[in-house]
C-alpha cells in the first residue's frame, strides 16, 4: 500500500470514482448510501469493485462484502476501520 491516507472519506471517493466510471455517470450524482445494485451494479461489477478495492487497499477482502455492507458508505467505513486496525 502507498503512503496515501486510507480513511473512511478518501475510500469513499475511490468507491464513487471507480462506480462512476463504471456507469459512466459523474461521481457526484452518485449516493454512497443508496444500496450498490440500486446504483446499477451487478454482482460480477459488485465483485470486481472488491477486488480492486482489495490491490488498492492491500488487504484480503470477500467478495461477498458487499452483502454484509450493501452501501458505499456502510462498506467505506468498515474497509477504513479494517485498515486502521492493521496499520496499528
Amino acid at each position: 500500500m502507498d503512503d496515501t491516507i486510507r480513511n473512511s472519506a478518501s475510500i469513499q471517493a475511490w468507491c464513487l470514482k471507480y462506480v462512476a466510471k463504471i456507469l459512466d455517470t459523474p461521481a457526484e450524482r452518485l449516493d454512497p448510501n443508496v444500496e450498490v445494485d440500486r446504483l446499477g451494479l451487478d454482482s460480477s461489477t459488485a465483485v470486481a469493485l472488491i477486488m480492486s478495492l482489495e490491490e488498492w487497499l492491500g488487504i484480503e477482502l470477500m467478495p461477498e462484502l458487499l452483502f454484509e455492507y450493501p452501501t458505499i458508505g456502510g462498506l467505506s467505513r468498515h474497509l477504513a476501520e479494517r485498515v486502521a486496525g492493521q496499520s496499528a
